[in-house]
């Protein structure tokens, strides 16, 4: 590994770092979509268990559409709470250019670009992919929260803050 890469590699992981906040606010909200919806404990670690095993973007909102598309557990992805139905709610976090990845991943470039001068395609993509991981392992954990303590309020954002 040469040393460029190491300061990228390290300037990065800072920046992201950095991020983990506004990542864990998100899911946290996010999660709370969930109240009363009847999803099943594994069905998040589930897709989390996708985005670990394919490194993709694309792979993982497909898993989640058929996961919506399937009798069992489609009705509780479908499940709509505060003007969101939550399946689709989280393929927008992931792939639209406003959702949780899109913005954090912006955060962080735009952070690292002070330090180093060219991040590669490939760096760019390997962060996409980071940073959706670290938002659906945090949904994951907020879900499995909420669901055992019913405690959701405590998941959504307060007015003041965050």
């Amino acid at each position: 590994m040469s040393a460029t890469t190491i300061v990228h590699e390290l300037a990065l992981q800072a920046s992201i770092r950095r991020q983990m906040d506004a990542i864990v606010r998100a899911a946290n909200a996010d999660a709370a979509l969930l109240e009363g919806a009847g999803l099943e404990k594994n069905q998040i670690r589930n897709v989390l268990n996708v985005a670990e095993e394919s490194h993709s973007l694309a792979v993982v909102t497909n898993f989640i559409r058929y996961q919506m598309g399937r009798s069992g557990t489609g009705p509780a992805w479908r499940h709509e709470r505060d003007e969101k139905v939550f399946g689709l709610h989280i393929v927008e976090q992931i792939e639209s250019p406003t959702g949780i990845v899109a913005r954090q991943t912006d955060a962080v470039l735009n952070q690292v670009q002070e330090q180093v001068e060219d991040i590669s395609q490939e760096a760019i993509n390997e962060l996409r992919y980071d940073l959706m991981r670290y938002y659906l392992g945090y949904l994951h954990r907020a879900f499995y929260y909420g669901n055992e303590t019913g405690k959701w309020d405590d998941l959504r954002p307060t007015k003041g803050g965050a």
